[in-house]
């Protein structure tokens, strides 16, 4: 009941998975396509590909978590956005010809489909909605980071907080033997903080309070609901006034 609850709010579309690539391709193009196909299967920790490195092909990512990361000159670094089910990797690189801005650090066990660069090009020619379909996820990305933006302005530490936590609750959440929604939260609260744009100390001192009222309790990576609604409710007024 929970994750309905929740999905309801925060249902993730993906432009670009293997499956509706390939099915929208003719009997010639899906053969060319599920040759130029490369399953690949990450453990947390892997990096797909990183900062600076020439950009090979487009990934569609099938399962997981990726985080996209952003290093500078001295070496140290912020997480930038994350990357779910449905969603690609790699594809602006791809259209501009250059090398990759950010570094796809995996978070968690995932499943990605690699198509090499010249294979998706020559596709994406001979079909020109897969060209549309890239259009759209880079206007899509555009209109997260203008929201996330106004969402930096705007809103409440507390409430940009609770609305990533109901993005992990989607494929990251279950029901424990206490009925209680169970999250389990794959990064690290450093990386926590620099996608909210907050220092750990402010985060830390959110957390404390939100245990302190109830209906959300912490244990090291585990985050524990017994409320549905507390997500959904403060969430969805994410633009409310500080």
């Amino acid at each position: 009941m929970f994750k309905e609850i929740v999905k309801r709010d925060y249902a993730r579309s993906g432009f670009l998975t293997y499956k509706s690539i390939f099915d929208r391709l003719d009997k010639n193009d899906q053969k060319t396509f599920r040759e130029a196909a490369r399953t690949k299967l990450y453990s947390s920790g892997q990096v797909v590909f990183s900062q600076g490195q020439e950009c090979l092909g487009i990934y569609l990512v099938e399962s997981g978590l990726i985080g996209l990361r952003r290093f500078d000159e001295s070496g140290t670094s912020a997480l930038l956005r994350l990357t779910q089910t449905g969603e690609a990797l790699g594809y602006r690189s791809l259209i501009n010809g250059t090398s990759h801005k950010n570094t796809a650090e995996v978070l968690a066990k995932s499943k990605l489909y690699f198509i090499n660069k010249s294979a998706f090009q020559w596709l994406s020619q001979r079909n020109h909605w897969m060209r549309d379909c890239l259009l759209s996820i880079v206007l899509r990305d555009l209109d997260q980071s203008e929201t996330t933006c106004a969402g930096l302005l705007t809103s409440k530490l507390r409430s940009r907080f609770l609305r990533l936590m109901a993005t992990f609750s989607e494929s990251h959440g279950e029901l424990d033997e206490t009925a209680a929604f169970r999250i389990e939260r794959p990064i690290q609260r450093k990386d926590l903080a620099d996608l909210l744009g907050t220092s750990p100390a402010a985060l830390s001192r959110i957390i404390a309070g939100l245990q302190r009222e109830g209906g959300i309790r912490f244990m090291g990576r585990q985050v524990f609901v017994s409320d549905p609604h507390l997500l959904t409710c403060e969430t969805t007024s994410c633009l409310d006034p500080a």
